[in-house]
């Protein structure tokens, strides 16, 4: 059980603030309920690809000593939960074609090692999701080189063969294994059994959207997810469940949440990218998201949404067109993120704006032909302590301030992150709950929603508005009180989260 949060409540009035107010306010704190423990699958995620983030044993290449080690850096950041890109030995550099699902890769350490994390990050109130990739294996698997042995091999029937070839959704020797195979949904029954045991809250599922191909792919996916979910959440029915369905049609995502705790939004990241990078009718923002939440809630009204603005299979925000070398619109697209409902997923060095991007098979010195290496590149501690060096680096980054650079100035990139974090922890309608709804009077320079939280008699509503222009805007509305911003007038890429009176929120939407 997490510590007690300690949250802002819905301030008691005597009389009715408005905006004409010089002095709006300040909520007082409530400590009556543990909003944690009654929303044990709700976090602010950080999302770590291990060989890149912070090297223990100084071999250049990041491990998971490493993160443990640097706990209180993301518990400082006010970071939550743990997703960590695949950690099981793989003849790759990215993991994704497992080689053994019960150790760990030996460039990042031991299973000890792996328990230590875990225990660790349990005592500063952090959980760890791990990357859980089923829908293959390497071909160097030993059941995918017993299969080849032939029908009289017991492993294959693990695998899909077709005219003497393995079928594989993703090439680079990833080999599909038969989901349809009652014995491999017993291997993966087993596999999500011993990490839970170790105290793993939860998993990622990789390629969800391939697990099972065929007339009905999605439908016979979606409910081979419900029946993994279901059988964890047996013995662990906190245990968290978030799946990738790589697609940028809303229903198809919502499809999957017939199994899934939570799904990548991928439509809302689109979005980001598309009207606060671009600059595309801005005017559709907040409607836009809204469609995405109207269209989850249809198949599931306790929908967890996993929204996130980058991850590794994409280019860098900071590398995105609109983006570049344009901080103010870096922080605006933080501040988006971390006031949308679900679970907020950062993905490391992004509160740097560190850079990276995609090569096309280039050859790069010192490392060989590269793809999506620099999509995952090694964090930036601005110091030699944890560095990791696998990597040479390509000069995208030589101008992006490190963190030793920005931990201790309120104007960096950094900063804007750990404020936000901290405001949404504090303030239950952004923390907790799926409610959202677009304001009402949205124009083409801010765009606003309101998010609202009620359990039992404790209710909060907040109004949050972004300005999607380089230029200041003014808005009138009417509010109790500033829980971000000390103004209506709204400077240029910035924000303002207000708290508004929840008997009154029909108003405002």
């Amino acid at each position: 059980m997490k510590k007690l949060f300690i949250l802002l409540s819905v301030i008691a009035l005597s009389i009715e603030l408005t905006a004409c107010k010089e002095d709006p306010i300040v909520p007082i704190i409530d400590e009556t309920y543990d909003f944690e423990a009654l929303n044990p699958q709700q976090d602010i995620y950080y999302q770590i690809f291990v060989r890149s983030f912070a090297d223990s044993d100084n071999d250049g290449v990041g491990d998971l000593n490493g993160i443990t080690q640097n706990l209180d850096y993301l518990s400082d950041l006010g970071i939550t939960a743990l997703w960590l890109l695949p950690i099981n030995p793989s003849p790759s550099y990215h993991g994704y074609d497992v080689l053994d699902y019960y150790d760990v890769n030996p460039d990042y350490g031991t299973l000890e090692d792996l328990e230590n994390l875990i225990e660790q990050a349990e005592l500063r109130d952090i959980n760890i999701v791990l990357d859980l990739v089923i829908n293959h294996t390497s071909d160097q698997h030993p059941w995918y080189l017993s299969a080849l042995g032939g029908e009289q091999s017991p492993y294959r029937d693990y695998y899909i063969f077709n005219n003497g070839g393995a079928f594989e959704t993703f090439v680079g020797g990833m080999k599909d294994l038969n989901l349809e195979n009652p014995d491999v949904v017993e291997e993966v029954y087993n596999i999500v059994d011993f990490y839970l045991e170790m105290g793993v809250h939860g998993f990622r599922l990789d390629a969800a959207r391939h697990f099972i191909e065929g007339v009905n792919a999605d439908w016979d996916s979606s409910l081979f997810i419900m029946r993994l979910n279901a059988h964890m959440k047996q013995t662990y029915p906190d245990s968290y469940v978030v799946s990738e369905v790589y697609v940028s049609r809303y229903q198809t995502i919502a499809d999957y949440y017939i199994g899934s705790d939570s799904l990548f939004n991928f439509p809302a990241q689109a979005t980001i990218l598309d009207k606060i990078g671009m600059e595309n009718n801005r005017s559709l923002f907040a409607s836009s998201l809204e469609q995405g939440y109207e269209t989850f809630s249809e198949m599931d009204p306790d929908f967890i949404d996993a929204p996130f603005i980058g991850n590794h299979d994409m280019d860098r925000i900071a590398s995105s067109q609109g983006f570049i070398n344009n901080e103010a619109k870096l922080k605006l697209a933080a501040r988006v993120l971390l006031t949308l409902p679900g679970n907020p997923f950062i993905y490391y060095g992004d509160e740097l704006g560190m850079k990276g991007y995609r090569y096309e098979g280039t050859n790069i010195p010192g490392y060989g032909i590269v793809y999506d290496e620099y999509r995952r590149q090694p964090f930036l501690w601005g110091e030699a302590t944890y560095q990791t060096s696998w990597l040479p680096s390509d000069q995208s980054n030589s101008n992006t301030d490190n963190l030793n650079e920005q931990i201790n100035d309120e104007d960096s990139l950094y900063f804007a992150y750990q404020e936000m974090i901290e405001i949404r922890k504090n303030n239950p309608a952004l923390m907790y709950g799926n409610y959202y709804k677009t304001y009402i009077d949205n124009k083409l320079q801010v765009q606003g929603y309101v998010r609202y939280y009620q359990y039992e008699d404790y209710e909060q509503a907040v109004l949050v508005i972004h300005n999607l222009t380089p230029d200041p805007y003014t808005i009138e509305v009417d509010f109790q009180a500033y829980i971000l911003g000390d103004s209506l007038t709204i400077e240029g890429y910035d924000t303002i989260i207000l708290e508004i009176n929840p008997d009154e929120i029909e108003a405002y939407s």
